[in-house]
């Protein structure tokens, strides 16, 4: 995905009369993307029943598994039996007329193998007229089974396949592969298919006592190939307690790594044993994101959600980064760009933690498809929408766009049988970061604003600066983000304007969340706020009477308010929010004016679920005045 790279500047905004805003002096906190487009090409072939459950690129040919057994080119009335496998030009969509393997089961996976040919997985026991259990290796040159390449039995359903430095890793829900017991993870030799007996790979348990089969249903392996992520229903890993998710690091014989969580322990509908869907790595590999099913589960639930973890996490209770909930519906798969985190599903909306089968407050329609921040969860506001059905099947991005495989034939606004391409080079959005240095604040005076460049140990005098339009002795907070003013009203308004530090545009509504159901605590809360700004996909704030920093998740480019508002933390050392009379971040510094008109300042420490106060307090000279409020860029010419 191509990126792009904005310089803005990012302050914050006090209460009580004042706010406080900063000029930034970089970019690359969050970096920015463009994302696909939301209309499919044309051209591609239409799959005619069944679901399309895996997509893979192998050259220049697209190769899908599924259960499907119908299919044409597009535009022709041609109907041509494909059952579970098809093969076309990613160029054209025409079907290769040579390939057809057949197998007499559902294909679940498809994965590169040696040049020409792809690993198939799934329910089979015959494939290209060959007898072959669960696995089978075939060349894309006539369809044909690679002979050599025989796992011999499964006893049981291969649910995903990745070939990684020599050696094929094999998940499902089996308990037997080639005549050796292993269960649930198996590795294969690439060339014969043979079981391998090391690494040693030990999957036990049901992540609920007795119900279903203890199963791999995904893997994912990260861009740098150290890392394998699996999921699936299982309670322990290498002996290791993992419920649902493990990681495995792949350089040290398949050991299990540190990172754990008890996120999956917890139950949802009865009806969902295992309720993990799907796994996928960023493409640097830092993180990755767990889709799930399992009915409505309210703010903090891992049902029916999508969340992030930090792969290299050392915490034996790992939380995730960020949880974005459907409020009710299937999440099952997902693709992780550099851009955005797209999902699809049978969801009807995202931001929806408060919603149990119904839009609550804050929730946005998504209907099966969706790209989410990488930063914080939030859908961006591309929304093309498709035919739910039971979902999508897999996702693929390549250079091309994203491949969306389901089992619906209507994508954006246009029939695409169970088989779509969306495009590369739609929409993009700018990067956001705070500045490395404080340099010129912004403060209310009465109803006014006035600024003061800070240079070191030195501030300079109040100039007054037009207010543009804003009576800012009502203003709860304000903050800077590529050259947008946010500003946040005490009567619940949040507007945003074009600010070059001497000139306002016109406001326009902030009202990315107000789509279906008002977001009415986030606008009551804002009466009550004392001090806001903005860092890496969040929007932290004090409140009258609060001993606590909260937050809410916010996207600039969709204008989308988190539904649910979380604590950053509490009192820590000399920081103590219910003194707090304005707020911002600058570098690795947070500060804040007191009660009496003193700016402050101590450490801003990142983690990856929040930011929070560290370190020191200290003094700064200059005294503000009660009530300061914001700061930001310095003036053109000035």
């Amino acid at each position: 995905m191509t990126r792009r790279t904005v310089a803005f500047a990012l302050c914050c905004v006090a209460l009580l009369g004042s706010s406080l805003l900063v000029v930034p002096a970089s970019t690359g906190a969050e970096d920015g993307g463009t994302l696909v487009g939301e209309e499919p090409v044309s051209g591609t072939p239409q799959v005619l029943d069944g679901e399309v459950l895996a997509v893979v690129q192998v050259g220049g040919t697209i190769v899908l598994g599924g259960s499907f057994t119908r299919v044409r080119d597009d535009g022709s009335d041609v109907e041509l039996p494909r059952r579970g496998l098809l093969a076309f030009d990613a160029a054209t969509g025409r079907i290769d007329p040579g390939f057809h393997p057949d197998p007499n089961g559902v294909v679940h996976a498809v994965a590169l193998g040696s040049p020409g040919t792809v690993y198939v997985g799934g329910g089979f026991t015959s494939i290209g007229g060959q007898p072959r259990t669960g696995v089978a290796q075939v060349a894309l040159a006539g369809g044909t089974v690679v002979a050599a390449f025989d796992a011999g039995p499964v006893d049981g359903v291969v649910r995903d396949l990745r070939l990684h430095r020599g050696r094929l890793w094999v998940a499902g829900g089996f308990s037997r592969i080639g005549g050796h017991k292993q269960r649930a993870l198996a590795v294969l030799a690439p060339r014969t298919g043979v079981a391998r007996p090391k690494p040693v790979l030990t999957i036990a348990g049901r992540a609920r006592r007795g119900l279903g089969r203890t199963t791999v249903t995904k893997l994912d392996v990260s861009p740098n190939g150290r890392f394998l992520a699996l999921i699936g229903n299982f309670r322990s890993v290498q002996g290791e307690r993992r419920t649902q998710l493990a990681v495995l690091d792949l350089r040290h014989g398949a050991g299990v790594t540190s990172f754990r969580t008890r996120f999956y322990s917890a139950t949802c509908v009865d009806l969902y044993y295992s309720y993990v869907r799907d796994v996928g790595f960023s493409p640097d590999g830092s993180f990755f994101v767990v889709a799930t099913s399992g009915g409505p589960g309210g703010p903090g639930s891992p049902c029916d959600s999508v969340a992030r973890f930090e792969t290299r996490g050392t915490d034996r209770a790992a939380r995730p980064s960020w949880i974005a909930s459907t409020g009710g519906d299937t999440v099952q798969a997902v693709e992780v760009t550099a851009s955005a985190v797209y999902v699809g599903g049978h969801q009807r909306w995202f931001n929806n933690p408060y919603g149990a089968n119904t839009p609550g407050p804050g929730a946005v329609s998504r209907e099966g498809i969706a790209a989410l921040s990488p930063v914080n969860g939030l859908p961006f506001s591309w929304n093309p929408g498709r035919s739910k059905g039971v979902g999508v099947g897999d996702l693929l991005a390549t250079g091309a766009g994203l491949w969306v495989g389901s089992d619906t034939d209507r994508i954006g606004t246009q029939v695409r049988a169970r088989i779509a391409l969306l495009p590369a080079g739609g929409s993009a959005y700018p990067a956001a970061s705070t500045p490395r240095t404080l340099a010129t604040v912004y403060s209310s005076r009465g109803s006014g604003l006035v600024r003061r460049d800070h240079r070191g140990r030195k501030v300079g005098p109040a100039v007054p600066v037009a207010a543009g339009g804003v009576d800012w002795s009502v203003v709860a907070g304000a903050f800077l983000l590529d050259g947008l003013l946010y500003v946040a009203g005490r009567d619940g308004s949040f507007t945003r304007r074009t600010f070059d530090g001497t000139s306002f545009g016109p406001a326009e509504p902030v009202d990315g969340a107000e789509g279906l159901v008002p977001l009415q605590a986030w606008r009551a809360e804002l009466a009550g706020v004392t001090g806001l700004f903005y860092d890496r996909g969040r929007i932290y704030y004090t409140l009258a009477g609060s001993r606590a920093l909260h937050y809410r998740y916010f996207n600039p480019e969709s204008g989308i308010v988190g539904a649910q508002r979380l604590v950053a933390s509490r009192r820590v050392g000399g920081f103590a929010p219910p003194r707090v009379q304005g707020l911002f971040v600058a570098g690795r510094h947070l500060y804040w004016i007191t009660g009496s008109g003193r700016l402050r300042r101590t450490g801003w420490h990142q983690s990856a679920q929040a930011g929070e106060p560290s370190g020191e307090v200290r003094r700064l000279r200059g005294r503000w005045g009660a009530g300061v409020v914001f700061a930001g860029p310095a003036a053109r010419g000035g």
